[in-house]
């Protein structure tokens, strides 16, 4: 079966079968120079998924960004954290800003952390709607405030103090990034 049939199987039945899951989850490899076995089937798929992907691929795009977040966390590289972030961001499922911040925030790399744009914590909404859902799953939701004590902070700080003019201009920006400016209309 062909990486684009895998993702046409999941993106019909709806589940991520085992043996999938095993050909493309972060295994770190003995070999210093090729880093994770499986880094090259996850990049076809990430590079496949540009050219269409919807809200009907959350399942495996966040299943491809745990798994290179943590060769990210283990390894210090990352490979395509940075395009799976902006899937999340334009899929914009406030629940995936806890990923996004993550991968900015706690992965504790310079070189990803700076590549990684805290605009994307946007998720392709306004930002006081962001900052609404957090607030509230940290009144309702047990350990969120805990396990990310800083998040409502850096809201608050992009509110204040943005990259962009606004979250429509970051947009342009990001799109324009990954589909040529060309390709893109404001």
């Amino acid at each position: 079966m062909t990486i684009y049939e895998h993702i046409e199987k999941i993106r019909n039945d709806k589940l991520i079968s085992q043996n999938f899951i095993n050909s493309v989850k972060y295994e770190k490899s003995p070999n210093i120079d090729v880093i994770d076995n499986n880094i090259k089937t996850r990049t076809e798929i990430v590079e496949l998924l540009l050219a269409d992907f919807s809200n009907k691929d959350i399942d495996l795009i966040r299943f491809l960004f745990d798994e290179e977040f943590k060769c990210a966390q283990e390894t210090r590289r990352q490979y395509n954290l940075y395009q799976l972030s902006f899937y999340l961001y334009n899929l914009g499922n406030l629940q995936d800003i806890y990923r996004i911040y993550a991968a900015k925030y706690k992965i504790m790399d310079m070189d990803i952390a700076t590549m990684m744009d805290r605009s994307m914590l946007y998720m392709n909404h306004k930002i006081d709607s962001v900052i609404e859902f957090v607030e509230n799953d940290f009144k309702t939701k047990d350990g969120v405030k805990a396990k990310y004590p800083e998040i409502l902070d850096e809201l608050y700080d992009l509110k204040q103090e943005p990259d962009y003019e606004n979250e429509e201009a970051y947009n342009l920006f990001i799109r324009g990034y990954f589909y040529g400016h060309k390709n893109i209309s404001p």
